[in-house]
């Protein structure tokens, strides 16, 4: 029934084939939350620690959720939400990664963007870009420093999930480093568009 949000987007079979996907997000219950909204087949979860900050940026969570754990339970008899707690353990981090079809990253981003590559996964950061298995390495550029506010932390993940849906049915192609975007709540459309430097 899910499906239905995708229609004239792009051919049937492709918008059914969306539950045939697997997208692993680490630290982001919003982003979780969309996808799994959008009809992606299998989410695995990897929640953080919720600092007064996280509760305050992500709407999914609730402020009394903060200084805990953030674990998610299944959202329905229908879905495929695994829930694991972020190991400090790289080589269990990797083993939560395996087979999975697109990794995000809002914590942890460069653990997560290493494992991505010896994987040969595309990587999203907590930007709006995406690198690719034979493209150019999330270690080749020099990252931003991004401030978040929720208007802009809620934007980012709304286009961070309508970037894997274009991924997964090819309709129209995502943002891919070293081109991004950055959401600006203080310019005039929110979105900026950059270039990512390469490292000298």
């Amino acid at each position: 029934m899910k499906n239905i949000f995708w229609h004239g987007m792009a051919e049937e079979e492709k918008i059914n084939y969306l539950k045939k996907f697997s997208v692993a997000v680490i630290g982001s219950r919003l982003v979780m939350e969309l996808l799994w909204r959008s009809s992606v087949g299998c989410i695995r979860y990897i929640g953080d620690f919720v600092t007064p900050v996280d509760a305050r940026l992500d709407v999914s969570i609730k402020p009394l959720e903060a200084n805990d754990y953030d674990v998610v339970h299944p959202m329905s008899s229908d879905s495929c939400v695994i829930s694991y707690p972020y190991p400090n353990d790289y080589r269990e981090l990797k083993r939560q990664l395996k087979g999975i079809d697109v990794i995000v990253a809002h914590k942890h981003i460069a653990t997560a963007a290493r494992i991505a590559e010896e994987l040969g996964t595309p990587f999203i950061p907590d930007i709006i870009t995406t690198f690719l298995p034979d493209g150019i390495s999330f270690f080749e550029v020099e990252y931003p420093r991004i401030d978040h506010d929720p208007i802009s932390y809620a934007l980012t993940c709304s286009i961070q999930a309508g970037e894997i849906i274009r991924i997964f049915t090819g309709y129209h192609l995502p943002a891919i480093a070293p081109t991004a975007y950055i959401v600006d709540t203080r310019i005039q459309n929110y979105l900026k568009r950059i270039e990512l430097k390469r490292k000298n």
